[in-house]
């Protein structure tokens, strides 16, 4: 409930009390009148005395009144409308317009609430100006680092007229490079989503998850089935020395009768939830990815309507708190559960990294990466 809405309430609830006293006191004069002797009761003295205390009551119910339609002005202006004059800039700072000043002329107090924010917007534009220009350097000095950063980011396919709403998050340790990945592939049965996770970070990683997502792309797009595709990126890292990778795939039909198939290679459980808010972990199926082969088994579950699916990499599930703590599954398991109602992927991806970092000391140890799909309702 807003602050004016409770104001509202307290200013109505308070003039109700006041009429229903003042109601309260003139019946039990009233009754009392009643009760006195007949001779009493035309007494003039005693009229006078009531029509005194009529006129106090009245000159009291109405000086309330004034006041409190005083101090409901006073708050409108002095408090509520700068508030949502602050809120409004806000607002604007957060849905990009991050050149806008945040300044309230009044009151003292919102006015200083204002200029802190104002400070942490000039900060954020600050970070944000090194930031590009960080990236306009890369560009310009790197091309092969940048070149191979796009080859790592996820593939923009329309996935919506399938019913599927995806969103992810894919944050470096260090530099611009990471070893994890996520993307989106056509297949001909449908729509396949991938996550993988190379040890370590940086450069030379980041070629091997190259090499990786080449592999799986062409494997998934050709139609192979997701544990032959897993067979296939062991064999192709048999001449890759000490590097090893945790991936995940997810094989969505079109037709939402049939199942989705799923194999997970040494990759943390992914969350299957269901639109009861039934959890259900998707747990490896066979080892980590690398030149020594393994078997890898693929499991089915039904991905129906109001359905969804998070994948994280240990990156996000590692990180700790000052008192040593890792996020861990509870904290993710939290995170999915909090955000349960949230309307769409990215706002539950958004929810699962900021919870997760807010309490972090280890935040750039590795790299974190975080897949929301959703089937939507009515697909």
């Amino acid at each position: 409930m807003t602050l004016r809405r409770r104001l509202q309430l307290f200013i109505a609830f308070f003039a109700v009390t006041v009429l229903a006293v003042a109601g309260w006191e003139r019946y039990v004069y009233l009754e009392a009148r009643a009760e006195i002797s007949e001779s009493l009761a035309l007494d003039i003295r005693l009229d006078e005395v009531a029509d005194q205390l009529s006129a106090v009551l009245s000159i009291s119910i109405f000086v309330s009144l004034v006041l409190l339609s005083l101090a409901w002005i006073y708050l409108e202006r002095w408090v509520l409308a700068p508030l949502d004059e602050m809120r409004t800039e806000l607002r604007m700072v957060a849905s990009g317009t991050i050149h806008q000043v945040i300044e309230v002329a009044n009151p003292p107090e919102i006015q200083l609430a204002a200029a802190d924010a104002e400070s942490m917007r000039q900060n954020l534009v600050n970070q944000i100006d090194l930031a590009r220009a960080a990236w306009q350097g890369l560009e310009q000095n790197a091309p092969l680092v940048a070149s191979m950063r796009k080859a790592l980011s996820p593939t923009l396919i329309d996935t919506e007229k399938f019913g599927l709403d995806v969103a992810g998050q894919t944050l470096p340790a260090s530099g611009a490079i990471a070893g994890d990945w996520w993307d989106v592939i056509r297949t001909p049965q449908g729509t396949a989503l991938a996550m993988v996770d190379v040890t370590g970070h940086g450069p030379e990683a980041g070629v091997v998850g190259l090499q990786i997502k080449a592999i799986m792309t062409a494997a998934l797009s050709a139609g192979f089935t997701p544990s032959d595709v897993m067979e296939r990126v062991s064999a192709g890292l048999s001449d890759v020395d000490a590097l090893l990778a945790t991936a995940v795939i997810l094989e969505i039909p079109n037709d939402i009768s049939k199942p989705t198939k799923w194999v997970n290679a040494g990759h943390p459980a992914g969350y299957w939830i269901d639109s009861n808010h039934l959890i259900t972990t998707l747990n490896p199926t066979g080892p980590m990815l690398g030149g020594f082969g393994g078997e890898w088994h693929s499991q089915e579950i039904f991905f129906s309507a109001g359905d969804r699916i998070v994948l994280v990499s240990d990156g996000l599930l590692e990180t700790q708190d000052e008192n040593g703590d890792e996020f861990g599954t509870q904290g993710l398991v939290t995170s999915v559960v909090t955000g349960e109602r949230t309307g769409d992927s990215a706002e539950l991806t958004n929810l699962i990294v900021s919870t997760a970092r807010q309490d972090s000391v280890t935040w750039n140890r590795d790299d974190v990466s975080v897949v929301v799909i959703t089937r939507r309702l009515g697909e």
